[in-house]
């Protein structure tokens, strides 16, 4: 595996699952930031949906954020993106077998249309031949973000550990890496080479741009419900809905669960996962809701 794919890889980590990006300051009203109490009312957690890709324009974070940061004992992220094994075990896991190529694995109509967004792009064509099609996706998703404007480095999950890191402590890890590379290769061929093709369609279109300004407005507005109309609606299509279960459902299930065993043992981390993660039916409101912990959207009192 090339070094050149291995810093795709950690660059492209956290948008293999989600793809959120900002670049405006907050302003008065709901943030993506919920008080997770128990049945007695007692603070047990913060619950704050990231977003992966920003600009400077996204810092400093709302001081409710900050605060709610400052009091936790602790900072769960999905992945810690400071671990130096990320970048390669994601390499590995996203590079074909020798020999292969992504066009074996598509639809002829998707082949050329693939190679003129590439170029496009700017991302060489021998590059992606040689990755697994969720990598090429995520490798094209962050390439079309970047020439909107944003970059992995002005993260917000990258800000937070950074921040926790700074007072001395590190943060713990909600997945594994081998679990979301799991989620990314699931849902069966179709599934796999429909999420591609959408992507494909958006940056054809020209509507990246837009489409990431409306994840940022529903994110800046703590807007949960817009937030999963447009991860599982917009860009979605009946053929991915196998790889949307387990990315989006399952993961929660599983993130909830290593939540709860946290608070079980008298913590009270500040839990900071992507946003698309809090929305819909089998949403981490709603599952830690059905476990009978109260949920309190926090507001900003910024002008």
């Amino acid at each position: 595996m090339s070094a050149l794919l291995w810093r795709r890889g950690r660059q492209a980590v956290a948008l293999c699952a989600l793809l959120l990006c900002c670049g405006l300051a907050m302003a008065r009203g709901p943030l993506y930031l919920w008080e997770l109490r128990d049945a007695d009312g007692a603070l047990r957690a913060w619950l704050y949906g990231t977003i992966h890709v920003c600009d400077a324009a996204c810092f400093p974070l709302p001081a409710e954020v900050r605060g709610a940061l400052e009091g936790a004992d602790s900072l769960a992220l999905e992945l810690d993106p400071d671990d130096p094994e990320l970048g390669p075990r994601l390499g590995e896991a996203a590079a074909l077998p020798e020999g292969a190529r992504l066009d074996a694995l598509l639809p002829a109509a998707l082949r050329p249309r693939l190679a003129a967004v590439a170029a496009r792009s700017g991302v060489p064509d021998a590059m992606l031949q040689r990755l697994q099609p969720w990598m090429a996706n995520a490798v094209l998703s962050l390439r079309a973000a970047q020439i909107a404007g944003f970059s992995v480095d002005q993260g917000v999950d990258l800000w937070l550990a950074r921040a926790i890191r700074a007072r001395g402590q590190a943060p713990w890890a909600l997945e594994r890496v081998e679990r979301q590379v799991a989620a990314m290769q699931a849902g069966g061929p179709a599934a796999q080479v429909a999420s591609l093709a959408e992507t494909v369609a958006l940056i054809e279109s020209g509507g990246a741009e837009a489409y990431f300004g409306a994840m940022l407005e529903a994110w800046r507005h703590g807007d949960v419900a817009r937030m999963d109309y447009l991860m599982r609606e917009e860009i979605g299509s009946p053929e991915m809905a196998p790889l949307m279960a387990e990315l989006l459902d399952r993961r929660n299930v599983e993130m909830a669960d290593a939540i709860v065993a946290r608070l079980e043992a008298g913590k009270r981390p500040f839990v900071a996962v992507g946003a698309g993660h809090f929305g819909g039916a089998g949403g981490l409101l709603e599952l830690l809701a059905a476990r009978g912990f109260r949920l309190r959207q926090v507001e900003s009192a910024a002008d």
